[in-house]
Protein backbone atom coordinates (compact mmCIF):
# COMPACT_ATOMS: atom_id res chain seq x y z
CA UNK A 1 0.00 0.00 0.00
CA UNK A 2 2.65 2.52 1.07
CA UNK A 3 4.63 1.43 -1.98
CA UNK A 4 1.41 2.57 -4.22
CA UNK A 5 0.83 5.96 -2.40
CA UNK A 6 4.51 6.79 -3.22
CA UNK A 7 3.86 5.94 -7.25
CA UNK A 8 0.82 8.26 -7.06
CA UNK A 9 2.60 11.40 -5.50
CA UNK A 10 5.56 10.76 -7.41
CA UNK A 11 3.26 10.79 -10.85
CA UNK A 12 1.22 13.67 -9.58
CA UNK A 13 3.97 16.05 -9.69
CA UNK A 14 5.78 14.90 -12.65
CA UNK A 15 2.16 15.22 -14.52
CA UNK A 16 1.47 18.80 -16.25
CA UNK A 17 -1.32 20.40 -13.71
CA UNK A 18 -4.29 21.10 -14.40
CA UNK A 19 -6.22 24.06 -16.66
CA UNK A 20 -5.41 27.41 -15.52
CA UNK A 21 -1.64 26.65 -14.00
CA UNK A 22 1.07 28.63 -14.76
CA UNK A 23 1.88 29.54 -18.19
CA UNK A 24 -1.54 30.02 -19.07
CA UNK A 25 -3.24 32.75 -20.75
CA UNK A 26 -6.19 34.14 -18.49
CA UNK A 27 -8.49 36.71 -20.03
CA UNK A 28 -9.08 39.56 -18.36
CA UNK A 29 -12.29 42.56 -19.44
CA UNK A 30 -12.02 45.75 -18.23
CA UNK A 31 -15.39 47.01 -19.99
CA UNK A 32 -14.92 50.98 -19.38
CA UNK A 33 -12.58 53.72 -17.76
CA UNK A 34 -13.18 55.05 -14.29
CA UNK A 35 -11.89 58.47 -15.59
CA UNK A 36 -11.10 59.75 -18.78
CA UNK A 37 -9.13 62.96 -19.99
CA UNK A 38 -9.14 64.59 -23.32
CA UNK A 39 -6.72 67.02 -24.63
CA UNK A 40 -7.84 67.97 -28.10
CA UNK A 41 -5.36 69.65 -31.04
CA UNK A 42 -7.37 71.40 -33.85
CA UNK A 43 -6.86 70.66 -37.76
CA UNK A 44 -3.67 72.59 -38.85
CA UNK A 45 -5.56 74.41 -41.48
CA UNK A 46 -8.88 73.81 -40.05
CA UNK A 47 -11.20 77.36 -41.15
CA UNK A 48 -14.87 77.73 -40.41
CA UNK A 49 -17.36 75.70 -39.01
CA UNK A 50 -17.35 71.81 -37.97
CA UNK A 51 -17.87 69.26 -40.69
CA UNK A 52 -18.51 65.61 -38.43
CA UNK A 53 -18.02 63.96 -41.88
CA UNK A 54 -14.42 64.89 -41.83
CA UNK A 55 -12.71 66.14 -38.88
CA UNK A 56 -8.44 67.30 -39.10
CA UNK A 57 -7.79 67.09 -35.75
CA UNK A 58 -6.79 64.14 -32.90
CA UNK A 59 -7.37 63.99 -29.31
CA UNK A 60 -4.65 62.58 -26.48
CA UNK A 61 -6.55 60.23 -24.75
CA UNK A 62 -6.10 59.07 -20.85
CA UNK A 63 -8.14 56.85 -19.43
CA UNK A 64 -8.26 55.50 -15.52
CA UNK A 65 -8.99 51.63 -15.13
CA UNK A 66 -9.39 49.53 -11.85
CA UNK A 67 -8.11 46.40 -12.98
CA UNK A 68 -8.03 42.31 -11.18
CA UNK A 69 -4.67 41.12 -12.50
CA UNK A 70 -4.38 37.13 -11.92
CA UNK A 71 -1.25 35.46 -11.38
CA UNK A 72 0.68 34.87 -14.10
CA UNK A 73 0.07 35.48 -18.02
CA UNK A 74 -2.89 37.17 -18.94
CA UNK A 75 -4.61 38.65 -21.80
CA UNK A 76 -5.96 42.21 -20.75
CA UNK A 77 -8.73 43.84 -22.99
CA UNK A 78 -9.46 47.07 -22.83
CA UNK A 79 -13.14 47.95 -24.38
CA UNK A 80 -14.57 50.94 -24.87
CA UNK A 81 -11.26 52.73 -26.61
CA UNK A 82 -11.84 55.65 -29.01
CA UNK A 83 -12.47 53.49 -32.45
CA UNK A 84 -10.04 55.98 -34.25
CA UNK A 85 -7.39 54.63 -31.71
CA UNK A 86 -4.08 54.98 -33.06
CA UNK A 87 -3.09 51.64 -31.88
CA UNK A 88 1.48 52.26 -31.96
CA UNK A 89 0.50 55.81 -30.03
CA UNK A 90 -0.90 53.43 -26.83
CA UNK A 91 1.06 53.80 -23.99
CA UNK A 92 -0.07 51.80 -20.43
CA UNK A 93 0.80 52.58 -17.08
CA UNK A 94 0.35 50.26 -13.91
CA UNK A 95 0.80 47.05 -14.71
CA UNK A 96 3.64 44.87 -12.28
CA UNK A 97 4.71 42.72 -15.50
CA UNK A 98 4.57 45.89 -18.25
CA UNK A 99 3.73 45.05 -21.85
CA UNK A 100 4.25 41.84 -23.85
CA UNK A 101 2.05 42.15 -26.64
CA UNK A 102 -0.60 44.54 -27.56
CA UNK A 103 -3.13 43.79 -30.25
CA UNK A 104 -5.93 45.89 -31.38
CA UNK A 105 -9.42 43.84 -32.21
CA UNK A 106 -11.38 45.63 -34.93
CA UNK A 107 -14.12 42.98 -35.13
CA UNK A 108 -17.59 44.73 -33.68
CA UNK A 109 -20.55 43.17 -33.34
CA UNK A 110 -22.91 44.24 -36.37
CA UNK A 111 -25.77 42.03 -38.20
CA UNK A 112 -22.93 41.38 -40.99
CA UNK A 113 -20.71 40.21 -38.66
CA UNK A 114 -22.96 37.95 -37.15
CA UNK A 115 -23.69 36.62 -40.09
CA UNK A 116 -19.91 35.75 -40.86
CA UNK A 117 -19.70 34.32 -37.28
CA UNK A 118 -22.14 31.88 -37.54
CA UNK A 119 -21.65 30.27 -40.77
CA UNK A 120 -22.07 27.08 -40.51
CA UNK A 121 -24.03 27.05 -37.53
CA UNK A 122 -27.60 26.89 -36.44
CA UNK A 123 -30.04 29.90 -36.21
CA UNK A 124 -33.65 29.94 -35.42
CA UNK A 125 -35.97 31.71 -38.37
CA UNK A 126 -39.29 32.95 -38.10
CA UNK A 127 -41.03 34.09 -40.78
CA UNK A 128 -44.91 34.20 -41.50
CA UNK A 129 -46.46 31.34 -43.50
CA UNK A 130 -47.82 32.33 -46.86
CA UNK A 131 -50.92 29.71 -46.73
CA UNK A 132 -52.51 30.57 -42.80
CA UNK A 133 -50.37 34.25 -41.91
CA UNK A 134 -49.27 32.72 -39.11
CA UNK A 135 -45.63 33.07 -37.93
CA UNK A 136 -43.85 29.83 -37.95
CA UNK A 137 -40.20 29.74 -36.08
CA UNK A 138 -37.85 26.45 -37.49
CA UNK A 139 -33.90 25.82 -37.01
CA UNK A 140 -31.91 26.77 -39.82
CA UNK A 141 -28.16 26.39 -40.95
CA UNK A 142 -26.38 29.76 -42.16
CA UNK A 143 -24.77 28.47 -45.53
CA UNK A 144 -23.13 31.75 -47.11
CA UNK A 145 -23.22 35.18 -45.91
CA UNK A 146 -23.04 38.03 -45.55
CA UNK A 147 -22.44 39.24 -48.86
CA UNK A 148 -23.99 39.73 -51.31
CA UNK A 149 -26.80 37.55 -49.27
CA UNK A 150 -27.71 35.42 -46.57
CA UNK A 151 -28.04 31.49 -48.02
CA UNK A 152 -29.99 29.02 -45.06
CA UNK A 153 -30.54 25.46 -45.19
CA UNK A 154 -33.67 24.47 -43.79
CA UNK A 155 -36.13 21.53 -44.10
CA UNK A 156 -37.25 22.71 -47.68
CA UNK A 157 -33.90 22.85 -48.49
CA UNK A 158 -31.39 26.16 -49.87
CA UNK A 159 -32.94 29.39 -49.42
CA UNK A 160 -32.32 32.75 -49.52
CA UNK A 161 -33.31 34.99 -46.76
CA UNK A 162 -36.11 38.17 -47.23
CA UNK A 163 -37.17 37.03 -51.11
CA UNK A 164 -40.47 35.30 -50.00
CA UNK A 165 -41.47 38.70 -49.61
CA UNK A 166 -43.15 38.01 -46.74
CA UNK A 167 -41.79 39.48 -43.04
CA UNK A 168 -38.36 37.19 -41.57
CA UNK A 169 -36.46 37.63 -38.88
CA UNK A 170 -33.08 35.66 -37.85
CA UNK A 171 -32.97 34.81 -33.98
CA UNK A 172 -29.25 34.05 -32.91
CA UNK A 173 -28.16 31.87 -30.09
CA UNK A 174 -25.30 33.76 -29.13
CA UNK A 175 -22.79 35.91 -30.00
CA UNK A 176 -20.08 34.39 -32.02
CA UNK A 177 -16.78 34.25 -30.78
CA UNK A 178 -14.17 37.36 -31.50
CA UNK A 179 -17.25 39.98 -31.81
CA UNK A 180 -17.55 42.87 -29.33
CA UNK A 181 -20.01 45.48 -29.12
CA UNK A 182 -17.32 47.74 -28.44
CA UNK A 183 -13.70 48.66 -29.80
CA UNK A 184 -11.21 46.71 -27.85
CA UNK A 185 -7.78 47.10 -27.82
CA UNK A 186 -5.99 44.17 -25.93
CA UNK A 187 -2.36 43.49 -24.15
CA UNK A 188 -0.86 40.47 -22.89
CA UNK A 189 0.98 40.85 -19.26
CA UNK A 190 2.22 38.85 -16.24
CA UNK A 191 1.70 39.45 -12.91
CA UNK A 192 3.74 37.68 -10.07
CA UNK A 193 0.80 37.68 -7.85
CA UNK A 194 -2.79 38.58 -7.80
CA UNK A 195 -4.25 41.68 -7.36
CA UNK A 196 -6.36 45.72 -7.68
CA UNK A 197 -3.91 47.56 -9.62
CA UNK A 198 -4.78 51.06 -11.15
CA UNK A 199 -4.16 51.57 -14.77
CA UNK A 200 -3.65 54.24 -17.04
CA UNK A 201 -4.11 54.36 -20.63
CA UNK A 202 -2.79 57.14 -22.63
CA UNK A 203 -3.21 57.20 -26.58
CA UNK A 204 -3.79 59.19 -30.01
CA UNK A 205 -7.26 58.93 -31.43
CA UNK A 206 -8.18 60.63 -34.73
CA UNK A 207 -11.95 62.14 -35.30
CA UNK A 208 -11.46 65.01 -33.07
CA UNK A 209 -11.14 69.20 -33.78
CA UNK A 210 -12.14 72.20 -32.11
CA UNK A 211 -12.83 75.67 -32.86
CA UNK A 212 -13.48 79.04 -30.98
CA UNK A 213 -16.18 81.26 -32.21
CA UNK A 214 -16.22 84.81 -30.42
CA UNK A 215 -18.77 87.07 -29.62
CA UNK A 216 -18.73 90.69 -28.97
CA UNK A 217 -21.02 93.31 -27.60
CA UNK A 218 -20.15 96.94 -28.28
CA UNK A 219 -21.87 99.24 -25.50
CA UNK A 220 -24.06 101.80 -25.97
CA UNK A 221 -21.20 104.38 -25.68
CA UNK A 222 -19.59 102.85 -28.68
CA UNK A 223 -16.47 102.94 -26.52
CA UNK A 224 -15.85 99.28 -24.99
CA UNK A 225 -17.32 96.02 -25.54
CA UNK A 226 -17.81 92.75 -23.53
CA UNK A 227 -16.17 90.12 -25.50
CA UNK A 228 -16.79 86.35 -24.57
CA UNK A 229 -15.80 83.12 -26.16
CA UNK A 230 -17.00 79.76 -26.99
CA UNK A 231 -14.78 76.23 -27.35
CA UNK A 232 -16.26 74.04 -30.02
CA UNK A 233 -15.49 70.39 -29.38
CA UNK A 234 -16.41 67.88 -32.12
CA UNK A 235 -16.42 64.42 -31.81
CA UNK A 236 -16.56 61.61 -34.88
CA UNK A 237 -16.07 58.90 -32.47
CA UNK A 238 -19.12 56.30 -31.79
CA UNK A 239 -17.78 56.53 -28.50
CA UNK A 240 -18.99 59.07 -25.49
CA UNK A 241 -16.66 60.39 -22.94
CA UNK A 242 -18.64 60.92 -19.87
CA UNK A 243 -17.42 63.45 -17.49
CA UNK A 244 -14.43 63.72 -19.00
CA UNK A 245 -11.21 66.75 -18.09
CA UNK A 246 -11.13 68.19 -21.32
CA UNK A 247 -8.27 70.93 -23.07
CA UNK A 248 -7.77 72.39 -26.06
CA UNK A 249 -4.44 72.95 -27.02
CA UNK A 250 -3.38 76.09 -29.92
CA UNK A 251 -0.92 76.27 -32.50
CA UNK A 252 0.19 74.40 -35.58
CA UNK A 253 2.09 70.70 -34.41
CA UNK A 254 4.50 69.16 -36.09
CA UNK A 255 2.66 65.85 -37.27
CA UNK A 256 3.38 63.00 -39.67
CA UNK A 257 0.20 61.88 -40.77
CA UNK A 258 -0.67 57.88 -38.96
CA UNK A 259 -3.68 56.09 -40.45
CA UNK A 260 -5.97 54.97 -37.62
CA UNK A 261 -7.16 51.49 -37.88
CA UNK A 262 -10.93 51.91 -38.24
CA UNK A 263 -12.84 49.09 -36.49
CA UNK A 264 -14.04 46.23 -39.31
CA UNK A 265 -18.06 47.14 -39.62
CA UNK A 266 -19.60 46.15 -42.83
CA UNK A 267 -22.92 46.95 -43.40
CA UNK A 268 -25.65 43.75 -44.61
CA UNK A 269 -27.31 44.06 -47.53
CA UNK A 270 -29.58 41.13 -48.69
CA UNK A 271 -29.41 40.49 -52.52
CA UNK A 272 -32.62 37.73 -53.94
CA UNK A 273 -32.26 35.47 -56.73
CA UNK A 274 -34.55 35.40 -59.16
CA UNK A 275 -37.59 32.73 -57.94
CA UNK A 276 -39.90 33.47 -60.92
CA UNK A 277 -42.33 34.79 -58.56
CA UNK A 278 -43.55 38.48 -58.06
CA UNK A 279 -41.22 38.78 -54.66
CA UNK A 280 -37.96 38.33 -57.00
CA UNK A 281 -38.45 42.35 -57.68
CA UNK A 282 -38.90 43.34 -54.17
CA UNK A 283 -36.52 46.71 -53.62
CA UNK A 284 -32.97 45.77 -52.37
CA UNK A 285 -33.71 48.70 -49.91
CA UNK A 286 -36.80 47.43 -48.23
CA UNK A 287 -34.98 44.05 -48.13
CA UNK A 288 -32.01 45.90 -45.97
CA UNK A 289 -34.84 47.76 -43.56
CA UNK A 290 -36.43 44.46 -43.12
CA UNK A 291 -32.98 43.16 -41.76
CA UNK A 292 -32.59 45.00 -39.43
CA UNK A 293 -34.91 42.68 -37.15
CA UNK A 294 -32.27 40.76 -35.72
CA UNK A 295 -32.52 39.40 -32.10
CA UNK A 296 -30.03 38.05 -29.76
CA UNK A 297 -30.81 35.43 -27.14
CA UNK A 298 -29.22 34.06 -24.44
CA UNK A 299 -26.51 36.73 -22.58
CA UNK A 300 -26.58 39.75 -25.07
CA UNK A 301 -29.60 41.59 -27.11
CA UNK A 302 -29.53 43.98 -29.55
CA UNK A 303 -33.54 44.83 -27.74
CA UNK A 304 -33.71 48.66 -26.83
CA UNK A 305 -34.19 49.11 -22.75
CA UNK A 306 -37.76 51.01 -21.99
CA UNK A 307 -37.11 54.62 -21.36
CA UNK A 308 -37.09 55.46 -17.83
CA UNK A 309 -38.46 58.11 -16.26
CA UNK A 310 -36.15 60.94 -15.13
CA UNK A 311 -37.53 63.48 -12.73
CA UNK A 312 -36.04 66.85 -14.01
CA UNK A 313 -32.79 68.19 -12.71
CA UNK A 314 -32.47 71.34 -10.09
CA UNK A 315 -30.70 74.12 -11.35
CA UNK A 316 -26.84 73.88 -11.90
CA UNK A 317 -24.75 76.48 -10.26
CA UNK A 318 -23.01 79.12 -12.59
CA UNK A 319 -19.84 77.54 -14.13
CA UNK A 320 -16.55 78.99 -12.83
CA UNK A 321 -14.54 81.57 -14.75
CA UNK A 322 -12.15 80.14 -17.39
CA UNK A 323 -8.54 79.90 -16.45
CA UNK A 324 -6.15 81.85 -18.20
CA UNK A 325 -4.04 79.79 -21.20
CA UNK A 326 -1.18 77.72 -20.23
CA UNK A 327 2.20 77.46 -22.29
CA UNK A 328 2.97 74.01 -23.52
CA UNK A 329 6.21 74.70 -25.64
CA UNK A 330 5.49 77.28 -27.98
CA UNK A 331 2.15 76.33 -28.25
CA UNK A 332 -0.88 77.38 -25.94
CA UNK A 333 -3.06 74.71 -23.44
CA UNK A 334 -6.60 76.18 -22.26
CA UNK A 335 -8.23 73.59 -19.77
CA UNK A 336 -12.27 73.89 -19.31
CA UNK A 337 -12.69 74.24 -15.73
CA UNK A 338 -15.21 71.62 -14.73
CA UNK A 339 -15.85 68.51 -16.81
CA UNK A 340 -18.01 67.65 -19.49
CA UNK A 341 -19.71 64.35 -21.66
CA UNK A 342 -18.46 64.72 -25.09
CA UNK A 343 -21.27 62.89 -26.71
CA UNK A 344 -20.72 60.44 -29.78
CA UNK A 345 -20.67 61.94 -33.40
CA UNK A 346 -21.40 65.10 -31.85
CA UNK A 347 -20.39 68.85 -30.44
CA UNK A 348 -20.02 70.41 -27.88
CA UNK A 349 -19.86 74.39 -26.60
CA UNK A 350 -18.14 75.49 -23.06
CA UNK A 351 -16.90 78.73 -22.23
CA UNK A 352 -13.62 79.37 -23.08
CA UNK A 353 -12.60 83.28 -21.81
CA UNK A 354 -14.85 86.04 -20.99
CA UNK A 355 -13.48 89.46 -20.48
CA UNK A 356 -15.68 93.07 -20.03
CA UNK A 357 -15.51 96.67 -20.79
CA UNK A 358 -12.35 96.12 -23.34
CA UNK A 359 -11.91 99.45 -25.04
CA UNK A 360 -11.15 99.48 -29.01
CA UNK A 361 -10.59 102.30 -31.52
CA UNK A 362 -12.74 102.64 -34.16
CA UNK A 363 -10.83 102.48 -38.08
CA UNK A 364 -11.99 101.98 -41.27
CA UNK A 365 -9.94 99.58 -43.66
CA UNK A 366 -9.44 98.72 -47.31
CA UNK A 367 -6.78 96.34 -48.93
CA UNK A 368 -5.60 97.14 -52.20
CA UNK A 369 -3.16 95.27 -54.96
CA UNK A 370 -0.69 97.12 -57.07
CA UNK A 371 -1.91 97.26 -60.66
CA UNK A 372 -5.69 97.63 -59.22
CA UNK A 373 -8.00 99.74 -60.53
CA UNK A 374 -10.71 101.16 -58.45
CA UNK A 375 -13.50 103.94 -58.43
CA UNK A 376 -14.90 104.75 -54.50
CA UNK A 377 -14.61 101.38 -53.45
CA UNK A 378 -16.71 100.84 -49.86
CA UNK A 379 -14.25 99.97 -46.76
CA UNK A 380 -14.56 98.07 -44.10
CA UNK A 381 -15.53 98.76 -40.44
CA UNK A 382 -13.49 97.75 -38.18
CA UNK A 383 -12.71 98.03 -34.35
CA UNK A 384 -9.21 97.69 -33.52
CA UNK A 385 -8.47 96.40 -30.02
CA UNK A 386 -5.31 95.54 -27.98
CA UNK A 387 -4.42 92.08 -26.72
CA UNK A 388 -2.49 93.84 -23.59
CA UNK A 389 -3.49 93.24 -19.79
CA UNK A 390 -3.82 97.53 -19.43
CA UNK A 391 -6.55 97.49 -22.27
CA UNK A 392 -8.41 94.27 -20.29
CA UNK A 393 -7.36 91.36 -22.50
CA UNK A 394 -3.78 90.59 -22.19
CA UNK A 395 -3.41 86.44 -22.81
CA UNK A 396 -2.86 84.45 -25.99
CA UNK A 397 -6.43 84.05 -28.57
CA UNK A 398 -7.05 80.99 -30.37
CA UNK A 399 -7.99 81.22 -34.08
CA UNK A 400 -11.51 81.44 -35.08
CA UNK A 401 -15.25 82.99 -35.97
CA UNK A 402 -16.50 86.38 -34.57
CA UNK A 403 -19.59 87.86 -34.22
CA UNK A 404 -20.39 91.65 -33.28
CA UNK A 405 -23.17 93.12 -31.47
CA UNK A 406 -24.19 96.47 -31.00
CA UNK A 407 -26.24 97.25 -27.32
CA UNK A 408 -29.57 99.04 -28.32
CA UNK A 409 -32.78 100.31 -26.12
CA UNK A 410 -34.30 97.76 -23.90
CA UNK A 411 -31.14 95.53 -23.67
CA UNK A 412 -32.04 94.58 -27.35
CA UNK A 413 -28.88 93.52 -29.80
CA UNK A 414 -27.95 94.33 -33.51
CA UNK A 415 -25.56 92.28 -35.39
CA UNK A 416 -22.81 94.25 -36.93
CA UNK A 417 -20.65 92.04 -38.32
CA UNK A 418 -19.29 88.76 -39.11
CA UNK A 419 -15.86 88.21 -39.72
CA UNK A 420 -12.67 86.13 -38.70
CA UNK A 421 -9.23 86.23 -36.18
CA UNK A 422 -6.19 84.21 -36.93
CA UNK A 423 -4.05 83.09 -33.68
CA UNK A 424 -2.93 86.30 -31.79
CA UNK A 425 -0.65 86.27 -29.14
CA UNK A 426 -0.53 88.32 -25.84
CA UNK A 427 0.74 92.19 -26.82
CA UNK A 428 -0.69 92.01 -30.84
CA UNK A 429 -3.51 94.23 -31.83
CA UNK A 430 -6.61 92.12 -33.74
CA UNK A 431 -9.22 93.38 -35.34
CA UNK A 432 -12.99 92.84 -34.99
CA UNK A 433 -15.32 93.09 -38.37
CA UNK A 434 -17.90 95.61 -37.32
CA UNK A 435 -20.06 96.48 -41.30
CA UNK A 436 -19.67 98.20 -44.39
CA UNK A 437 -19.12 101.90 -44.83
CA UNK A 438 -20.47 103.31 -48.29
CA UNK A 439 -19.48 106.81 -46.81
CA UNK A 440 -15.37 106.35 -46.81
CA UNK A 441 -14.41 105.04 -50.22
CA UNK A 442 -11.01 104.33 -51.81
CA UNK A 443 -9.62 104.93 -55.64
CA UNK A 444 -6.71 104.03 -57.28
CA UNK A 445 -5.66 104.71 -60.56
CA UNK A 446 -2.28 103.47 -62.33
CA UNK A 447 0.14 106.21 -63.13
CA UNK A 448 2.57 103.96 -65.33
CA UNK A 449 3.89 100.69 -65.29
CA UNK A 450 5.56 100.88 -61.52
CA UNK A 451 3.43 103.24 -60.17
CA UNK A 452 -0.02 104.03 -58.64
CA UNK A 453 -1.52 107.09 -57.40
CA UNK A 454 -4.21 106.03 -54.05
CA UNK A 455 -6.95 108.72 -53.01
CA UNK A 456 -9.74 108.05 -50.01
CA UNK A 457 -12.49 110.37 -49.28
CA UNK A 458 -15.00 110.95 -45.94
CA UNK A 459 -18.39 112.06 -46.55
CA UNK A 460 -19.30 111.57 -42.60
CA UNK A 461 -19.99 114.49 -40.54
CA UNK A 462 -16.69 112.95 -37.93
CA UNK A 463 -13.62 112.17 -39.02
CA UNK A 464 -12.69 108.96 -39.56
CA UNK A 465 -8.86 107.20 -39.33
CA UNK A 466 -8.13 104.47 -42.31
CA UNK A 467 -5.73 102.14 -43.12
CA UNK A 468 -5.25 101.01 -46.45
CA UNK A 469 -2.61 97.74 -46.93
CA UNK A 470 -1.42 98.22 -50.19
CA UNK A 471 0.67 94.74 -51.89
CA UNK A 472 1.18 91.27 -49.93
CA UNK A 473 3.62 91.24 -47.18
CA UNK A 474 7.49 91.39 -48.05
CA UNK A 475 6.49 93.56 -50.85
CA UNK A 476 8.64 97.04 -51.43
CA UNK A 477 6.73 99.67 -51.56
CA UNK A 478 7.86 103.19 -51.70
CA UNK A 479 5.93 106.53 -51.39
CA UNK A 480 7.18 109.83 -52.66
CA UNK A 481 7.25 111.77 -49.63
CA UNK A 482 6.44 109.62 -46.84
CA UNK A 483 7.46 106.47 -44.89
CA UNK A 484 4.80 103.41 -44.98
CA UNK A 485 3.99 101.62 -41.79
CA UNK A 486 4.24 98.13 -41.98
CA UNK A 487 1.30 95.79 -40.53
CA UNK A 488 1.69 91.44 -40.16
CA UNK A 489 4.43 92.67 -42.63
CA UNK A 490 2.41 94.40 -45.32
CA UNK A 491 2.94 97.72 -46.40
CA UNK A 492 -0.01 100.31 -44.81
CA UNK A 493 -0.76 103.72 -45.54
CA UNK A 494 -2.92 105.14 -42.49
CA UNK A 495 -4.45 108.33 -42.37
CA UNK A 496 -6.83 110.51 -40.49
CA UNK A 497 -9.54 112.53 -42.48
CA UNK A 498 -11.53 115.51 -41.15
CA UNK A 499 -15.48 115.91 -42.30
CA UNK A 500 -15.85 115.64 -45.90
CA UNK A 501 -11.87 115.49 -45.89
CA UNK A 502 -9.59 113.72 -48.81
CA UNK A 503 -6.11 112.60 -48.78
CA UNK A 504 -3.59 111.22 -51.91
CA UNK A 505 -0.83 108.91 -51.90
CA UNK A 506 1.39 108.24 -54.94
CA UNK A 507 3.47 105.17 -54.52
CA UNK A 508 5.73 103.10 -56.32
CA UNK A 509 6.19 99.12 -56.44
Amino acid sequence: MLRRLCLAALLAALLPGPVGAAGEERLVTSPSPDKVALTVYRAPYGRGPLNLRYLGGFAMVTETRKIRLPRGRAVLRFEGVAEGIIPVSAVIEGLPGGTIEKNRDARLLSPASLVDGTLGRQVTVTRTDKATGRTVSEEATVVAGPSPGVVLQTQAGIETLRCSGLPEKITYHGVPAGLSSKPVLSVVTESPASRTVTVRLSYIASGFDWRASYVATQSADGRSLDLFAWLTLANNNPQAFADAEVNAVAGRLNRIDTPALRTAVSQLRLVCYPLGTTTSDLRVQEMAQAAGEITLTANRSFRAPPPLAIAPAPAAPPPPPPPPPENLGDLKLYRVPERVTVSPRGQKQVALLARSTVPFERRYRRAVYPGQQLDNAPSAIVLVLRNKSDAGLGLALPAGSTALYAEGTGKSRQLLGLGSLTDRAEGENFRLAAGTSTQVLVSQRMLSQKEAALSVTNANPFAVAIDVPIGSAGQEINADDRMLERVDGVATWSVTLPPGGTAELRYRF
